[in-house]
């Protein structure tokens, strides 16, 4: 299995941190983001979006984080971490899905601006996004307690993670947030995680 990946993005950490925790042996393949090394076009045949993570799979290549994610849980987690019954796995699928949606159209774009310059003009609608994902965040950790489905830690937490914890890169600062911090550090403490840019 390979992984085609960047240190800095969150959508690959997503992928590594899963493999990690599960012990799935991954090949990492650094692309060299600021040589545009993913708009090439030997990475553009692998990835016509020009994104990472890609990942190769016995020859088979899948572009999305998510696909990703439940490939490994389905395949090396067992029940875990995204669970085959129908009820239990909506509960973990709305929180990948709310990931892909509030997570990434409001922490993940803020960011963008800050850190890359993208849609300046945007600004503040990311900020509002943002400031209503913790709000979500918030409002599940403090009906559900300790994790966002099934009273464990779940693909959710893979999901949402990375882009949450980089919210102060956003300029979106995490400690009107304890629950959200909270959360954070109990997802730090699974065994076989590791630090964001490592």
């Amino acid at each position: 299995m390979k992984l085609y990946m960047t240190t800095m993005s969150g959508n690959s950490f997503k992928v590594r941190v899963l493999a990690s925790i599960l012990d799935i042996p991954i090949e990492e393949v650094h692309i060299d983001w600021d040589n545009r090394e993913h708009k090439s076009p030997a990475f553009l045949d692998r990835n016509p979006r020009g994104q990472v993570p890609v990942m190769d799979i016995e020859g088979r290549t899948f572009w999305d984080s998510t696909a990703h994610l439940v490939y490994l849980a389905r395949t090396h987690g067992g029940e875990d971490w995204l669970p085959s019954d129908p009820l239990d796995m909506a509960e973990v699928m709305q929180w990948m899905s709310f990931a892909q949606d509030e997570v990434q159209f409001g922490l993940m774009w803020a960011r963008g601006v800050t850190i890359y310059g993208r849609r300046p003009e945007s600004f503040q609608g990311y900020l509002d996004d943002s400031h209503t994902a913790l709000e979500l965040l918030t409002w599940q950790l403090r009906k559900t307690g300790d994790w966002l489905a099934l009273g464990r830690p779940t693909l959710a937490e893979i999901a949402c993670y990375p882009y949450v914890k980089r919210a102060p890169e956003g300029d979106v600062p995490l400690e009107p947030w304890p629950e959200v911090r909270e959360w954070l550090a109990r997802c730090e403490a699974i065994p076989g995680w590791f630090p964001l840019d490592a």
